[in-house]
């Protein structure tokens, strides 16, 4: 049976690498019922010792599933500081590239300026040179030459334009460059802003995920203990349905019996093999009563007038004898008055059992009037059950709850607690009673020597 509840299709759809707290607590649950089933198949002797190892492995697998749990979570964590230090580390190195790319173009263009400028200057200073040499020319012929004086001023205006204009060109390519630096450099910000803001969200979100995780624990544990108080109450509702229908079954037995029966209204039953059947009516037996304590008390009245003619001294044995015949008389008229005042405020049944009595009483003190006992004494004033009660002895104290070497229960341990009921206790204290099945009292019927008294008759 054990072997179907390891290998069933419910347990193989739980993954080993996915099992959280939630699946445990199924897998205990579906154990449970499992047991449950056993139990009311073989008794609990079958389980007694597997119970304990059972609840042990599922706390194990508990702690597992939660330690899991913790775990998956710090590598999640892991994983996403990952991530986010590789999408950092991608932005970086493009940047990076980008900044590269445009260096180089920057360079690239200032190679170029740098070298038609160096052409530029290569240039005026041949044409200086030049310059100079037909200005020495001039003064040593005193001959000016009028082509070169006119192209002269041309040449440097024209190379100034070009310098002036490439200067223009690179100061704008500057402020060009000065304003994309400024709009990455903002974009950089809002991205670390939004970083930092997804961060705390992150953070949000975990605590929240935490916090429906403890949320979903807690609820695990309330169904579990909706549906084993469920279980209960299915199992008390089908008990009570079956002593339902048993009582229905013995209320028909019982009222077909009662049909069947003579009516006994008013009439006597007993049985003629018993001595102590009662032989006298209620008024028969109150005449022979007064007339024995009248006959007792004309005997004590002529023991004390003949004491008073004697002339010699009692001995102390005869008194001894005639104090206790006195005492024990006395008490018994007592009760006898007694028992007669209250048969006359009770009912019928009550004054029968006491004349019963009496009608006892009075046979065995016929029989103990030649004896003297000494040690008989009798309370008007305490009734026959208080005489005969015994000490008093209370039930021991129990443990208390919070005592300091009783261990706080699990999770699991609970569940099957509540599964099993009482009997868990003595599942897990191994040891091996008989499954307590609910006994339904049944209702017996028997007329035999019993007697049936009329109020009238004794």
């Amino acid at each position: 049976m054990l072997l179907h509840v390891v290998h069933s299709t419910k347990m193989d759809n739980y993954k080993c690498c996915s099992l959280s707290v939630v699946d445990v607590y199924d897998i205990a649950q579906e154990i449970g019922r499992e047991f449950e089933s056993i139990i009311d198949a073989y008794g609990t002797d079958a389980i007694t010792g597997l119970m304990p190892k059972v609840v042990t492995a599922l706390e194990q697998m508990e702690m597992l599933a939660m330690k899991n749990e913790r775990e998956n979570t710090t590598v999640e964590d892991l994983r996403a500081t990952i991530n986010q230090l590789e999408i950092d580390k991608q932005e970086r190195t493009e940047d990076r590239i980008k900044y590269e790319k445009e260096m180089e173009q920057t360079e690239e263009k200032w190679r170029e300026d740098y070298n038609e400028l160096l052409t530029t200057v290569t240039r005026l200073q041949d044409d200086n040179r030049k310059l100079t040499e037909s200005l020495q020319a001039a003064e040593k012929d005193k001959i000016v030459d009028s082509k070169s004086q006119v192209l002269s001023p041309d040449v440097d205006t024209v190379a100034l334009q070009r310098l002036r204009h490439t200067v223009d060109q690179m100061r704008d390519s500057i402020r060009r460059y000065e304003h994309q630096l400024n709009s990455k450099n903002n974009e950089v910000d809002s991205l670390t802003i939004q970083a930092e803001r997804l961060q705390t969200t992150l953070k949000d979100l975990r605590r929240k995920h935490r916090f429906v995780q403890t949320q979903c624990r807690s609820l695990v544990e309330e169904r579990a203990d909706i549906l084993s108080q469920l279980q209960k109450q299915q199992k008390e509702f089908i008990s009570l349905r079956q002593r339902f229908g048993m009582a229905q079954k013995e209320n028909e037995d019982l009222s077909k019996y009662q049909n069947d029966l003579p009516d006994l209204k008013n009439k006597a039953i007993y049985d003629l093999d018993d001595p102590d059947r009662p032989k006298f009516t209620t008024n028969e037996l109150k005449d022979i009563l007064t007339e024995r304590n009248e006959l007792k008390t004309r005997v004590n009245d002529l023991e004390d007038e003949l004491s008073q003619f004697k002339p010699d001294i009692p001995r102390p044995e005869d008194l001894t004898i005639s104090q206790a015949r006195d005492e024990v008389e006395e008490t018994r008229v007592r009760r006898i008055l007694l028992r007669n005042c209250t048969s006359r405020t009770d009912s019928d049944r009550k004054t029968l059992d006491t004349t019963q009595v009496n009608q006892k009483n009075t046979q065995v003190s016929d029989e103990n009037t030649s004896e003297s006992s000494t040690d008989v004494t009798f309370s008007p004033c305490r009734s026959d059950d208080e005489q005969e009660e015994g000490p008093v002895q209370g039930p021991l104290p129990l443990e208390p709850d919070d005592a300091p070497w009783k261990r706080s229960e699990s999770g699991i341990r609970k569940l099957f607690r509540k599964m099993f009921g009482e009997t868990d206790n003595v599942l897990f204290s191994k040891t091996s009673p008989k499954h307590p099945k609910l006994s339904f009292p049944k209702m017996a019927v028997s007329i035999g020597n019993t007697s049936i008294l009329a109020p009238s008759e004794v």
